[in-house]
């Protein structure tokens, strides 16, 4: 690839991305940096994407402090919340939960989500209950907030606490969004 811009660079990362090739990704990056072109924040966000869908923690990580250091961007809420859903997908619950208290704005509904999925999946009750209540703070409405806190409890054999959160929703008149898949679409 000898084109002159980024664009194609960004193209195919942000391919490799989101087809699951995040090894390849994190390798046409470095070819990009060799080839003498300057990424963007958007060749971050590609790059960052392959790095979150494939578990590459420390790459991660590295390539988020390069973004900062080397390459004098201030990350954006985009590439705060790959890092976040990274971190939390990976089972680094705290060190998400550090990233949200050190984020120069405040974290939204969809970034606290991505932690309690990851409390959800990794067992952390006391921490997913923190969670989803500062979920539901934001967006009382949020109905996954709920579902997945009553599956924090079902799944750790708690069914009094899991029955609890599915009272409590009924009671607020929240409903759970129906499914859905690609064959939906």
């Amino acid at each position: 690839m000898v084109k002159s811009d980024e664009v194609p660079w960004n193209s195919m990362i942000s391919g490799y991305a989101t087809n699951g090739h995040g090894l390849e990704a994190v390798e046409l990056f470095k070819k990009m940096n060799v080839a003498g072109m300057r990424p963007t924040k958007i060749t971050f966000m590609g790059v960052l994407t392959a790095c979150n869908y494939c578990g590459l923690v420390e790459e991660g990580k590295k390539l988020f402090e390069a973004m900062k250091l080397d390459n004098g961007f201030v990350p954006d809420r985009e590439h705060f919340s790959c890092m976040v859903d990274l971190l939390a997908r990976a089972g680094y619950l705290e060190e998400a939960l550090d990233f949200l208290e050190e984020m120069p704005f405040d974290a939204d509904a969809s970034m606290w989500s991505s932690v309690l999925r990851g409390c959800v999946a990794n067992g952390y009750k006391a921490m997913g209950k923190k969670v989803a209540e500062k979920i539901l703070e934001l967006e009382p409405e949020n109905s996954v907030a709920y579902v997945q806190l009553s599956a924090i409890f079902a799944t750790s054999g708690d069914w009094e606490s899991s029955a609890l959160v599915r009272k409590l929703m009924r009671e607020k008149h929240v409903k759970k969004n129906p499914g859905s898949s690609w064959a939906d679409c």
